[in-house]
């Protein structure tokens, strides 16, 4: 086996790594980043477009009220205080100074109004990305940083076990070829990011686990979890899934913004779960984490159902509709649109997506039904009610707004767009300290291992919330508290040697 030799391994290269190594690098204290990819960066490089702040420079020269109080209370009410006190507290108070920090990163970002619909009235605590391209650019730029200042960068190599006996003895490492390296060090800092890459994992927590479309970080399998778990780590929690929006498939997705059948699972339609029944007021589709909570508790599937005249409709007019993730693509200070259509392509996309199971085509419900095994009688009752809906103009057990209220489902063919509950990753793990050190049954922590990001419990209950930014905004403040911590127990350790 070969051999390196670090003050601190950082393992997983996304905002909490990136930034637990930014720390290290800026306090000149050795490390090697270890990144199972073969490029840097996990979810919050890939997919996030900001993060949660508060008490930042620029809320305060906005003239933003909310503070710390608000934050702190709003999330353990929200949370129904199932909650690590003192690890939120954390959070809340680092990071607006965190915003100054991502600009120094070469992160920068600006405070400006949520992008979802439904959020619009909040209060100023989402930091958009001032530049997506900019972004990905910067953050690849980093590991070059590090390198110089005489740093590792290990890419396309993962952590598979510890040498630990009274203390953190060694990271053993195998690349992609198989090919295992034991590095001696002090310090560990685990910036995997969940599980959501383990299949295993996933079925044990999630029923649905079969329906749920993976969006996030697949090379994500838990072994930060598995091993700090293997060491005593308590890692009681409820399951807590990062769901975040629906779609089709990866094929026909939010990222890609290239089929009329996206588009139309992006509007408040019609929506069937699986036994055939209306679930949810379908205006959830401008809450993205309320959406996906929706899909998930129908067991992560569900169908958006239209018929011929609405396909047409869509494919000539424009519609006074508004696409849920028009905002998530626009740049700092650009307007979104707030109609959709016309859509010429609709018919071919959604011809083009029946040959694949994406779309369920047929010229009757009886059809219908039995092409989805639904029950015929409970599919009837539920098109014959939703259109009793529209055509009164009032939605008396949803509530859906009456200028949502627009297509009814009369007349074949019939369509079921197949929708699934789309997820970033998961947000439980292991239970830790304010320190982000993990912690055995009776509270007291294991030495020498920090647990951050999206491997960490206690910031949410059962699901994610709606406050927009938060699981990247604690990725990078918490990969900046255990690097600071990491230093600060390096430094005693030095002290206690001489």
């Amino acid at each position: 086996m070969k051999a390196l030799s670090t003050s601190v391994v950082v393992v997983g290269s996304g905002s909490a790594g990136i930034s637990a190594s930014f720390e290290l690098y800026k306090q000149k204290i050795p490390f090697i980043l270890l990144e199972r990819g073969d490029k840097v960066g996990g979810a919050g490089k890939f997919g996030a477009h900001g993060v949660f702040a508060i008490n930042s420079k620029q809320q305060i020269a906005k003239g933003v009220t909310y503070d710390y109080q608000q934050a702190f209370e709003g999330l353990t009410e929200y949370n129904h205080y199932f909650v690590n006190g003192e690890l939120l507290s954390r959070f809340l108070k680092k990071s607006g100074a965190n915003i100054d920090r991502m600009t120094e990163m070469g992160l920068s970002v600006t405070v400006e109004q949520s992008e979802q619909e439904a959020h619009l009235n909040d209060p100023l605590v989402y930091h958009k990305f001032n530049n997506f391209k900019d972004k990905m650019n910067n953050w690849d730029q980093l590991p070059a940083k590090f390198v110089e200042a005489g740093n590792t960068v290990l890419t396309e190599t993962a952590a598979v076990d510890l040498d630990y006996e009274n203390g953190l003895k060694a990271v053993i490492v195998e690349d992609k070829n198989g090919e295992r390296t034991r590095i001696s060090t002090q310090k560990v800092i685990f910036a995997d990011g969940g599980y959501c890459g383990d299949p295993n994992m996933m079925a044990e927590k999630y029923a649905d686990s079969k329906n749920l479309l993976n969006l996030g970080e697949r090379k994500a399998d838990g072994t930060g979890i598995k091993l700090a778990k293997k060491l005593g780590a308590d890692t009681n929690h409820t399951p807590v899934l990062f769901a975040h929006g629906c779609a089709p498939s990866l094929q026909i997705n939010p990222m890609r913004r290239d089929s009329s059948v996206e588009t139309l699972t992006n509007l408040p339609l019609f929506w069937l779960d699986q036994t055939a029944n209306r679930f949810v007021n379908e205006d959830i589709v401008y809450d993205f984490a309320m959406w996906a909570n929706a899909a998930h508790n129908v067991g992560g599937k569900y169908y958006v159902l239209v018929d011929q005249k609405t396909i047409d409709t869509f494919k000539t007019q424009q519609v006074n509709l508004k696409d849920t993730f028009e905002r998530q693509f626009c740049e700092v200070g650009e307007t979104p649109r707030t109609t959709v259509g016309p859509l010429p392509n609709i018919q071919q996309d959604f011809d083009d997506a029946e040959k694949t199971g994406e779309v369920v085509k047929a010229n009757s419900l009886s059809e219908l039904s039995e092409k989805l095994n639904l029950s015929l009688p409970a599919l009837q009752r539920s098109v014959d009610a939703y259109n009793h809906a529209i055509d009164v103009q009032d939605d008396d057990v949803f509530l859906k707004p009456t200028d949502e209220l627009l297509f009814n489902v009369e007349s074949g063919p019939f369509y079921a767009i197949v929708e699934h509950c789309a997820i970033l990753g998961t947000l439980d793990g292991v239970n830790v300290n304010r320190n982000c050190e993990p912690v055995r049954e009776d509270g007291t922590p294991i030495k020498d291992l920090y647990i951050v990001g999206n491997n960490v419990n206690g910031l949410y209950s059962d699901g994610y919330p709606s406050y927009e930014g938060i699981a990247n905004g604690f990725a990078f403040v918490s990969g900046w508290i255990a690097g600071e911590e990491s230093i600060k127990s390096l430094k005693q350790t030095k002290m206690e040697a001489l």
